[in-house]
């Protein structure tokens, strides 16, 4: 009876020791401690591991174009920078709340959040150093990267960055609108500011992207991954962008974290990713330029190359990716069917808030994501379709069809 005993307080003792070291490893980010074993094999096979299980994620729209009402309002309406500058001085961030954001996504069944860093106007939501067009220079004074990273973690939330690294209307030197016709607005007369010349210009503007997404790999602790935007612009300079250098940098700082950039601009991407549908960008673009055939096939080569992987589908609760004072969040019964589209699809659901002008949640969708969350609790998630979802994939699948004009993939 004694050895029977010995035997079982050594095998207690031994597992709570082993216990003990695992929850003390610190090399494993937070999210990722329940896949060790895989981490330890290669840290992107832990991390789509946790992927897979993930289901569904927050995205969050929110800046400052906020009294415009329109994430592209800069390029659409043809406002000057100075204008711009002017509007976003004026910006109340009273009612972003960090916290917030992590409960509602916890309550409505939500496993990461995907956040907007920085969006087409080039306007920075942490502090950078690469330029004072940033939240901590302008009288909101906060680093909200900063905020919901921390809140993420403090509730073992994983954080996506958003990062527009194919647009950027403010920067001085990117691409001029002959190299890509939506990456500056058709100002009548050319800023002063825009100062692209020659190809190595570019340059300029690569080291500038560099620089910012080696602070956001350090900075924050350790993040899910990066979602780069849009897709179209680099497919037509690929030479110019050199995307895998990109990949690289942030795989150097964090080699767990997952590189989302739509249907694919290398092939190399970890998780092929649909913007309200998933289908290769091909479709959005016609044989008119030589731009257009240019983007055409070399979506193509990488949709191919991507076709297999698992796959994530970005949605607008609001119709719009940013909140309009006439917007209204869809009914749970419209969001629960992209769920189960996604879940068809072998995807994740990356279901989109647009937050207020001040960045407060809009009491709709706060109301609409949590029924959403209650039925996820009782009925539990759609299962995911490993067996015929490449066949799915052939056609393609829309799931958000409140697109009415495309904008740039």
């Amino acid at each position: 009876m004694k050895a029977y005993f010995f035997i079982l307080f050594a095998f207690v003792f031994f597992t709570m020791q082993s216990l003990s070291a695992e929850e003390k490893r610190t090399d494993i980010p937070y999210f990722l401690r329940n896949y060790a074993a895989q981490y330890d094999e290669l840290p992107r096979k832990a991390a789509l591991c946790w992927f897979d299980h993930a289901r569904m994620g927050m995205f969050i729209h929110w800046g400052v174009w906020g009294k415009y009402h329109e994430a592209w309002a800069m390029y659409n309406k043809l406002i000057p920078l100075e204008e711009y500058q002017k509007t976003a001085r004026e910006v109340d961030a009273s009612g972003f709340n960090a916290s917030e954001i992590v409960k509602l996504a916890e309550e409505s069944g939500m496993h990461y959040i995907t956040f907007v860093a920085k969006h087409h106007d080039g306007f920075c939501l942490w502090e950078t150093k690469a330029t004072e067009w940033n939240s901590i220079n302008y009288p909101m004074h906060r680093d909200f990267v900063a905020e919901l990273s921390l809140a993420c973690r403090e509730r073992g939330m994983p954080l996506f960055i958003y990062y527009s690294i194919g647009i950027d209307w403010t920067h001085p030197y990117y691409l001029p609108k002959e190299l890509y016709n939506v990456g500056r607005p058709a100002y009548p007369q050319t800023p002063a500011y825009f100062k692209y010349v020659k190809p190595e210009d570019f340059e300029i503007y690569r080291n500038f992207c560099k620089q910012q997404l080696t602070e956001l790999c350090t900075q924050y602790g350790p993040v899910a991954g990066f979602w780069l935007d849009p897709l179209g612009g680099v497919l037509a300079n690929s030479e110019m962008f050199k995307m895998q250098e990109f990949y690289d940098l942030i795989h150097h700082y964090q080699p767990h974290a997952l590189i989302n950039f739509k249907t694919g601009a290398t092939g190399t991407e970890d998780v092929l990713v649909g913007e309200r549908e998933l289908k290769s960008i091909s479709m959005h673009y016609g044989n008119a330029t030589l731009q257009d055939q240019r983007i055409r096939k070399l979506s193509d080569e990488a949709w191919k190359k991507n076709f297999e992987k698992k796959a994530e589908i970005a949605v607008a609760s609001q119709g719009s990716w940013e909140w309009e004072p006439d917007s209204r969040c869809q009914d749970v019964s419209l969001l629960w069917e992209m769920v189960a589209g996604a879940a068809e699809n072998n995807a994740n659901l990356l279901l989109n808030l647009g937050l207020k002008p001040d960045g407060s949640i809009p009491d709709d969708v706060s109301i609409n994501f949590k029924k959403l969350g209650e039925r996820i609790r009782n009925e539990g998630f759609p299962p995911l379709n490993k067996s015929t979802y490449l066949q799915l994939r052939q056609n393609g699948t829309t799931l958000d069809k409140s697109e009415i004009e495309k904008t740039a993939r």
